[in-house]
Formats: C-alpha cells, sequence, structure tokens
C-alpha cells in the first residue's frame, strides 16, 4: 500500500481509500497499473492545453480506463468497445476519486459510451471543442463531425492520426507539444514548417495510409501535434 501511496504522492494525486477494503478498489487499480506507475497520466499535457485553449467540451475516443482528462476538465465524453470497461466507468469509487482530485470547482459531467468511435453517439454535431487522439487510429477522421469548426484535434502519430489530419483541408497545424515529464509538457506555435516533412519523398495517400494503419515517418517529430479545425 506504501508503494501506491508514494507513487500517488509524486503526481499531486491524492489516495482514495476504500473504508471497506482500506486500499483502491479493482478499478482503480486498472487506472493505477496503466497510467500512474507507468507515468503516463498525461496531466501536464492537459493543463497545458487548458491554459492555452480552455476548452469546455472534450471528446476522448479510444480511451481505455484513461481518466486523467477528468482531474482538468469538468465536461468530458469518453468512448471505447474494450470489453469489460464499462465497469471501469460505473464504478461510484472512480467517479468519487475524480471528484477528490479533479482540479475545477464545476461539477463533474462524464459521460461514456461503451461502442466502436466509427459508430454514431447521441451528441450534437460541431458540439465538441477539442478532441483527444492518442493512440486510438485515425479517431480525428472518425469523430470530425462532432468538433465545431475552430475546435482542436490534439494528437500523437502512434497510429497515424496526426499524418491523417496533415493530409486533410479540412484540419491546420497550429501547435505542437513535447513531453519533459508526465507533470510537465510544452507547447510550440513556432517553425511548424518544420514538421510534417516526409523522411522519403512518396506521396502517402489518406486512402494509403488507412490500408496500412498506420503515418508517415517525418525527418522531426514532436511528443504530439495540435490541429485546428477550420
Amino acid at each position: 500500500m506504501l508503494y501506491y501511496y508514494r507513487i500517488l504522492l509524486r503526481f499531486n494525486l491524492s489516495l482514495h481509500l476504500n473504508p471497506y477494503c482500506g486500499i483502491v478498489t479493482y478499478m482503480l487499480k486498472l487506472y493505477e497499473k496503466y497510467h500512474i506507475s507507468r507515468e503516463r497520466t498525461l496531466i501536464g499535457l492537459f493543463r497545458e492545453i487548458n491554459k492555452h485553449f480552455n476548452p469546455k467540451r472534450i471528446l476522448y475516443p479510444g480511451s481505455f480506463v484513461h481518466i486523467t482528462p477528468s482531474l482538468i476538465f469538468s465536461n468530458v465524453t469518453y468512448i471505447d468497445s474494450v470489453k469489460g470497461v464499462n465497469k471501469f466507468f460505473e464504478d461510484p469509487e472512480v467517479n468519487e476519486y475524480i471528484i477528490n482530485n479533479k482540479e475545477y470547482s464545476e461539477k463533474t459531467n462524464l459521460k461514456f459510451y461503451h461502442q466502436d468511435y466509427y459508430e454514431e453517439i447521441p451528441e450534437r454535431l460541431g458540439s465538441y471543442d477539442y478532441v483527444i487522439s492518442l493512440y486510438g487510429g485515425f479517431i480525428g477522421q472518425a469523430v470530425k463531425k462532432y468538433l465545431i469548426k475552430g475546435g482542436i484535434l490534439v494528437c500523437n502519430d502512434s497510429h497515424g492520426d496526426a499524418s491523417m489530419a496533415s493530409k486533410d483541408p479540412d484540419y491546420k497545424l497550429i501547435a505542437v507539444y513535447d513531453e519533459i515529464s508526465d507533470e510537465d509538457y510544452s507547447i510550440s506555435y513556432t517553425d511548424l514548417d518544420e514538421y510534417l516533412i516526409p523522411k522519403k519523398r512518396k506521396n502517402v495517400s489518406k486512402k494509403e495510409m488507412q490500408k496500412i494503419g498506420r503515418g508517415i515517418v517525418y525527418t522531426r517529430s514532436p511528443t504530439g501535434y495540435i490541429f485546428r479545425k477550420k
């Protein structure tokens, strides 16, 4: 138990104890296992996004159990089709953990849809101003219709989403971000013409990327990219 306590203190997150068993619940252990213990909460990134863009409604397809956005933003919608992940979001201890550790005063508004993010969700089109795309595929294409004009797509290129967005006339690169540590990220708006330059001269189309399931290898790659929807 001391091990978990030290890890959570390190990330400025308080350990919420279950009064019946004296330790975090099984569901919360999933968050600890996949994010806190691996120093992959990305809390520093979300703080920077909040400071620079102050988004009000966030959509996170392919989230799995990554609930860190709800510690920074009051209104987040999660989508994931992994079997059993709905039990995580239904666990009262998970909701209580968010309430006890959130960095805002507003009431938490969390929604979860247990489905493929390519499927329709019962939300208004153009009603989100920030889409999170990390390790879930071509999310920026699949949910683009829910992103408001002027909204941001924050993505990495691990599964080619940044490459795909760079080929999409509906998106414009406005910034890049780099990880210094889990709690420390930087956002840069300068020298953007130095990014998204392919190492190979071959012009890879969106259709080809969709087929092979990965993006383009670039000469210079930041941790991630920020696109604005035109």
